[in-house]
């Protein structure tokens, strides 16, 4: 049976870089390609045009990092048909993960409760100075919010891994969201992803402008190319960002144009993170000249 997510797909020839088999390599797509080239079959090789594979290649060439231009309106209706194609995984992933987030916090909550119940008793018993009981009661506050952070940060992480493998494979499943193998480098760069724009905002409007054009692009780099290291997506994000400015800011405003639209019901709030998700996952695989 087909793939699917085939790159045969109409809605994806011709728009994806030099890994994407035009009309004329569609007969060999696991073998040789038109030119002579090897076809998906050597996908972390020598891909199709000559030009290096980018999952594990040790050679990723002189431009690997540059794909063909990228089309802004293919890639905002190619998350549709993405989603589409696998709406109950997107719908009930994420459920399913709301409720076990929910539970973690529920109990963090009454870890950080029982923990200032009982300082509160012992400082009333006259155990231990004032000082030290309220040290101890901003220590357990603390490593509270630091796991309530971190559990975020993970659930946000799930949704660019699960993007990239179904752009990747057509498959798509439930678990994906709940998969914990592979994610601290993701993890990692989410929160610096998150750290530097907002340092941006706290300086003035346009540095921060300036940082969410460029880093972005990080957390889905790193879940397209998760073999760089956390300097190397810094990098990556900004040689996406700034491959075809005119494109990407077209990228934004469409993602912010989606955003106004669908905000307007709880459905469409609810649809849009995925939505987003797969855009910049779109965006940044097509950018660096991967298939999907």
């Amino acid at each position: 049976m087909s793939n699917p997510y085939s790159n045969n797909d109409s809605f994806n020839s011709g728009n994806n870089g030099p890994g994407t088999p035009g009309p004329a390599s569609e007969s060999a797509p696991y073998g040789n390609g038109a030119n002579g080239q090897p076809g998906y079959g050597q996908q972390y090789g020598q891909q199709q045009f000559g030009q290096p594979g980018y999952a594990g290649s040790t050679d990723h060439g002189e431009d690997s990092l540059f794909g063909r231009d990228v089309d802004a309106i293919q890639v905002l209706a190619d998350s549709f048909r993405y989603f589409g194609r696998g709406w109950a995984q997107w719908i009930f992933g994420p459920l399913v993960q709301i409720v076990i987030v929910s539970i973690l916090y529920l109990l963090l909550t009454l870890v950080l409760a029982g923990s200032g119940t009982s300082i509160d008793a012992l400082a009333n018993r006259g155990s231990g100075s004032d000082a030290a009981l309220t040290g101890g009661l901003i220590a357990v506050m603390l490593l509270a919010i630091i796991a309530m952070f971190l559990v975020f940060i993970w659930s946000i992480s799930t949704w660019y891994k699960a993007a990239n493998k179904q752009v990747d494979t057509g498959m798509l499943e439930i678990k994906d969201f709940l998969s914990f193998k592979n994610v601290a480098g993701l993890m990692a760069v989410n929160v610096l992803s998150w750290l530097v724009i907002s340092l941006g905002f706290v300086l003035l409007i346009i540095p921060g402008l300036f940082a969410a054009f460029f880093f972005t692009w990080m957390p889905a780099v790193k879940a397209v190319r998760p073999e760089l290291s956390v300097g190397e997506t810094f990098g990556a994000s900004i040689e996406v960002a700034k491959k075809n400015v005119g494109v990407t800011i077209l990228v934004v405003v469409l993602s912010a144009v989606l955003y106004a639209v669908l905000s307007f019901t709880l459905v469409g709030m609810f649809v849009y993170p995925a939505l987003n998700t797969l855009i910049l996952v779109l965006f940044v695989r097509r950018t660096l000249g991967l298939r999907g």
